[in-house]
């Protein structure tokens, strides 16, 4: 047995967000259109409303180019948007940037769920931060915010209105529904919504056109 003391890390007093950047594209996607995107600096302002945020780390995966010319308008739009859309994330002073890849037969993103997964349990163990915020609509997300409440740090879940989890809802501390153009409708849900569920009302998004108009 070693005689060596463990090494004891000191705990940050800071909130880190973690952000599923594909599915955050996804979802205000369907929201706005393949023709225009939400601005990300306006985005995190509306985020920064109701949390204090120090540190944001974002994961995603592009769509692959390939064959661009023989792709429909729709696709190519898409496409543009995406890439415009995290131009403007990697532009954001401080935040981490982590990019995925896809499968080049199926085209489905690979290891992005891993890798944050990971990040958060990482950062909490090495006492990076004293609380987590987590944006996302993917249940598969839960385990690691279960982990995080074990070792009694607060956890907050962050949603679009589009891709709400109401398991997720339930397994963080405090859960917020960005409510752009007021497409979460509480009826909806058919079950019980968590007491400390938030929906921020957020009426007129500041978007960008693909084409810069």
């Amino acid at each position: 047995m070693s005689n060596h003391p463990k090494k004891q890390f000191r705990i940050q007093n800071k909130t880190n967000l973690y952000i599923d950047g594909t599915n955050l594209f996804a979802g205000q996607n369907e929201l706005f259109g393949p023709n225009r995107y939400l601005s990300f600096p306006y985005f995190l302002k509306e985020i920064r409303n109701i949390l204090k945020i120090d540190k944001i780390f974002f994961y995603a995966s592009y769509m692959s180019e390939s064959n661009r010319t023989r792709l429909d308008k729709g696709r190519q739009n898409l496409i543009s948007a995406e890439a415009l859309f995290y131009r403007e994330v990697r532009n954001t002073k401080g935040l981490i940037f982590y990019k995925g890849h896809r499968s080049p037969t199926s085209g489905k993103e690979k290891g992005v769920d891993v890798h944050l997964s990971v990040d958060i349990v990482n950062d909490v163990f090495l006492g990076r931060c004293n609380k987590v915020v987590i944006l996302t609509g993917d249940a598969d997300l839960i385990y690691p915010l279960e982990i995080v409440k074990m070792l009694k740090i607060p956890t907050v879940a962050l949603f679009l209105p589009n891709r709400f989890s109401l398991e997720m809802s339930y397994k963080a501390d405090t859960a917020f529904v960005l409510n752009f153009l007021n497409k979460f409708k509480v009826e909806e849900v058919n079950r019980k919504l968590p007491k400390d569920l938030k929906v921020i009302s957020i009426k007129k998004p500041r978007m960008i056109n693909i084409r810069g108009k």
